[in-house]
């Protein structure tokens, strides 16, 4: 199901005197990696959603609830929220705040880059390799921070390797579980 500016999310508590931190619930049919998706709030600032507002978003197919905040709101007026799948066919770079990236292409490789590692702080990031089949050498590069307080880069060449790292207020991770043989450089 696609968002419709009928059905928005609505304000549960107004903050005052500050940017950020209004509450917001949202219902739908739709998953948590739809609603993350970027601009899904295409009314975002007509709501008068700002950057750092909290978003409990509530999918009723699963009678899963996830809270989140709202990451950018873009001169168009549509709010983007924090976290979210981000699947990667080809190279480019992460969005900011999403929960989990996956890379897929049996024979080309994807060279993503992550700018700074910073705005995942307190959070968890899984990185995997879905591709069905195939060896190519996806990776995914930090600019600012690391993944283990030395290593950049992350070399994912088979199908199911995954990569669970936990990041601290500094931009550098703790990785939590290393799946198959993730490769660590840089």
């Amino acid at each position: 199901m696609a968002y419709s500016t009928s059905a928005p999310p609505r304000l549960v508590t107004q903050a005052v005197g500050t940017a950020g931190g209004s509450e917001w619930q949202y219902s739908s049919t739709d998953s948590f990696e739809t609603v993350a998706a970027a601009d899904y709030f295409s009314n975002g600032s007509d709501l008068g959603m700002v950057v750092g507002d909290i978003v409990r978003v509530i999918d009723t197919t699963n009678n899963v609830m996830t809270t989140t905040v709202v990451r950018a709101v873009t001169a168009g007026g549509a709010a983007s929220l924090k976290g979210g799948l981000q699947a990667l066919t080809a190279s480019g770079a992460v969005t900011e705040g999403v929960d989990r990236l996956t890379l897929a292409h049996a024979s080309v490789v994807i060279a993503s880059t992550i700018a700074d590692l910073k705005k995942w702080a307190g959070k968890m990031l899984v990185i995997q390799n879905t591709s069905a089949s195939g060896t190519a050498a996806h990776t995914v590069t930090i600019t600012t921070g690391t993944f283990n307080g030395t290593n950049k880069v992350a070399t994912l060449d088979a199908p199911g390797e995954r990569l669970t790292v936990l990041v601290d207020h500094t931009g550098n991770g703790t990785i939590i579980e290393n799946t198959g043989s993730v490769g660590l450089s840089g």
